[in-house]
């Protein structure tokens, strides 16, 4: 009985929490604290600084619009987008949805690091 609970513990740190690549402009200062906010929700950031062109080329690949693009793109395993500081209960409504992406408008919150209070799934 005692080795049945390290097990799911186990099983929950390992697939409880939802994996998301986090692509951005090192020179970016309001993205870290956002991502660390999403790791306190329980997201497991995987984070990869690079250079602002090959941000730009990712972000065409992913179809983003021009005019939704954010500091940072966030892709999910499923190849999901997000983009912008979006709030937790917008990836919950894309990760629910076939969606593929979500994005929040650039504003004041987002400057420090914070979330957005809007957001908007891109079919």
């Amino acid at each position: 009985m005692k080795l049945i609970f390290p097990f799911f513990l186990f099983f929950y740190l390992s697939f409880g929490s939802v994996v998301i690549e986090a692509f951005y402009n090192p020179n970016c200062g309001c993205c870290h604290k956002y991502f660390e906010k999403l790791e306190k929700q329980g997201f497991k950031v995987k984070r990869n600084p690079i250079e602002y062109r090959e941000l730009l080329k990712l972000k065409t690949q992913l179809g983003i619009p021009v005019d939704k693009r954010s500091c940072h793109t966030m892709v999910m395993k499923d190849g999901k987008f997000i983009e912008g500081h979006v709030p937790v209960e917008g990836i919950k409504a894309l990760m629910n949805s076939k969606a593929k992406g979500v994005y929040s408008p650039h504003g004041v919150k987002s400057a420090s690091g914070d979330f957005e209070k809007v957001y908007e799934l891109i079919k």
